[in-house]
């Protein structure tokens, strides 16, 4: 092979860091951005964050141009004392993980050291849900394998019955049928007789898929009971957990904070991007002090340089408060009805035409708009909420996929119970309202709302 130079030219599209940062802050939500804060504060000695007490209007950014060669002589920014942020983050409390507790629990149990390494595993191998992955026979494998233990499956279900005890209860189960067998048995607050809890276990030992089908004539078939008796049980079933860590998930709070306020105010809608709970920024004026007096080159260096970072970052949260701004501005004109009305006056809208108007990219839309929610009369809604794609324009005319869902949605809520709609009567009763859709399209848009088929629905009206 023989060696050779050679020479290439091509071009390729690099991004500075002061476009890098704005791309990151502008994809950001409310509550990262805060974090994102919290960090440049820690990191960077030129920025502060200034007191809101002291500065009522704390929902603007103080953004003074500082760049490198004016730095010396930035005389003109305001020489106030640094405070210390109040890292409100301290105030959520640490959500403690189901697996760590269900650990806590087993330490609690005098147990030998083997008892204490199947209970670890077991625990180890269960999903979010609570539920085991694996067999008794495949952890006591397991086991063996990778402790050089002997375990046999019944050390291994003895352990995995104590696990079930502990709270959340339930844990360890392999599925949800052996998960509603154990509430039957184990939930001291489920008041019921000795007959129907005998003909619950049968149901779910026995019959389990045929109550998963909703084939319910067959399940009073087998369990010899009257239609009444099966609707007493099926609201005995509805009481029970379906996963035994699901209270756990519910108690878990997904902290939001809107990222836009869309308010009416005397007649006129307004919208205003949410910045008042985030710190006002501003540059160091201590360290520019500084620079001033010190001689030497590697201080003035190091001081010039996080200047200019932190000026970057102000540029950047101001370019990222524009930009929303700009958005909420065409949404509040665009989406007006909707904010009156609700989802059944619903525009259609995607990127590409709030990027054309508003001369923007639409990767920038996308970034801007994802991850965000808004603040709307009828309550805190994802920000992408008010984009749809329109429903077969040339025939259905301004209606978009969220007005059609809730038509649907609607039609379906009126309906007579004894003789739920089809599809196809669905699709008849929008061409009434000038929206052409196919039954598909109606289909579709029905398990989207976790509605079931006419046939089921009829099925569930005769039973509750």
């Amino acid at each position: 092979m023989n060696q050779a130079l050679e020479l290439q030219l091509k071009q390729q599209i690099k991004l500075n860091p002061q476009l890098q940062q704005s791309i990151k802050l502008l994809q950001l939500s409310q509550l990262e951005l805060a974090q994102e804060i919290q960090y440049q504060l820690d990191n960077n000695p030129l920025l502060i964050c200034e007191d809101s007490q002291n500065n009522p209007e704390t929902d603007e950014f103080n953004s003074k141009q500082l760049t490198a060669n004016n730095l010396i002589s930035a005389s003109n920014l305001t020489n106030t004392n640094s405070h210390t942020q109040e890292n409100y983050w301290e105030a959520i409390p640490d959500q403690v993980d189901f697996k760590e507790s269900l650990e806590s629990q087993l330490q609690l149990h005098h147990l030998s050291r083997k008892d204490l390494e199947i209970g670890y595993y077991i625990i180890e191998n269960l999903n979010e849900s609570g539920f085991l992955t694996l067999s008794e026979r495949e952890i006591a494998n397991q086991i063996r394998r990778d402790t050089q233990l002997e375990t046999d499956e019944d050390e291994v279900l003895a352990i995995k019955h104590l696990i079930q005890t502990f709270e959340p209860s339930g844990c360890a189960c392999l599925d949800l049928q052996e998960f509603l067998s154990f509430q039957i048995t184990h939930n001291r607050n489920l008041a019921i007789s000795q007959q129907r809890m005998s003909q619950l276990k049968i149901l779910f030992n026995h019959h389990f898929q045929l109550l998963v089908a909703h084939q319910y004539e067959k399940i009073e078939n087998k369990l010899g009971i009257s239609k009444d008796k099966l609707k007493t049980l099926l609201s005995i079933v509805q009481t029970l957990r379906q996963r035994p860590n699901d209270y756990r998930a519910d108690d878990s709070v997904d902290y939001i904070k809107p990222d836009i306020n869309f308010s009416q105010s005397n007649h006129q809608w307004q919208a205003k991007v949410n910045t008042r709970e985030l710190p006002r920024l501003q540059i160091n004026p201590d360290y520019l002090e500084l620079a001033k007096q010190t001689v030497k080159t590697d201080e003035k260096k190091y001081i010039k340089d996080k200047a200019q970072l932190a000026q970057q970052f102000l540029n950047s949260l101001a370019a990222r408060k524009s930009t929303l701004q700009r958005i909420a501005d065409y949404l509040i004109v665009h989406q007006k009805d909707f904010f009156e009305k609700g989802d059944i006056a619903l525009k259609p809208l995607n990127l590409i035409t709030i990027a054309t108007a508003l001369d923007l990219h639409e990767s920038t839309i996308s970034r801007a708009t994802s991850n965000k929610y808004c603040q709307t009369p009828s309550g805190v809604i994802p920000l992408k909420s008010l984009f749809s794609n329109a429903i077969n324009p040339e025939k259905g005319g301004e209606w978009s996929q969220t007005a059609v869902k809730h038509q649907v949605q609607e039609i379906i809520k009126s309906e007579p119970s004894q003789k739920p709609l089809s599809d196809s009567s669905i699709v008849s009763l929008l061409a009434e309202l000038g929206i052409t859709v196919a039954r598909r399209t109606v289909a579709k848009y029905r398990d989207a709302l976790n509605i079931p088929s006419a046939t089921k629905r009829k099925q569930l009206s005769t039973i509750l």
